[in-house]
C-alpha cells in the first residue's frame, strides 16, 4: 500500500516540501478513521511523491478519496497537490498513478 502524493509541475520547486506538508497533514486529518488509511497508516506508510501534469491532475483529483491541496499564494490559490488515500490492493491503483514520474527538481542533473 502506498499514499500517492501528486505535484502539479508547474508548482515551484522551492515552494513543494511546503505545500507537501500542509497537504499531508491535513489529508491525514480528513482520511482519519477510514480502515483503508488507518490500515496503510500503521502497517505501511509508504508514500510517493509525483511531479503530474495538468491532464493527470485533472484525472487524479476525481478518483475519489482524494485531498486536494494548495497555499494560498501559488498559482492563485488554486489546487495543485493531490493526496490520494491509499489503495487496498496495488491491482486497484488507476494507471495516472502507476504511470506518473516520480517527483524530483526541475534542475536536478
Amino acid at each position: 500500500m502506498k499514499l500517492y502524493i501528486a505535484v502539479l509541475e508547474e508548482f515551484p520547486d522551492f515552494m513543494t516540501p511546503t505545500l507537501v506538508a500542509h497537504s499531508v497533514l491535513s489529508a491525514h486529518l480528513k482520511f482519519t478513521g477510514d480502515p483503508v488509511y488507518d490500515n496503510w497508516l500503521h502497517k505501511s506508510f509508504k508514500k510517493c511523491v509525483l511531479r503530474v501534469n495538468q491532464k493527470e491532475f485533472d484525472k487524479i483529483s476525481v478518483l475519489g478519496a482524494v485531498h486536494l491541496g494548495h497555499e494560498v499564494h501559488t498559482l492563485e490559490g488554486r489546487p495543485s497537490c493531490a493526496v490520494v488515500r491509499p489503495y487496498a490492493y496495488p491491482e486497484d491503483v488507476p494507471k495516472v498513478l502507476r504511470f506518473a514520474k516520480l517527483w524530483s527538481p526541475k534542475n536536478a542533473t
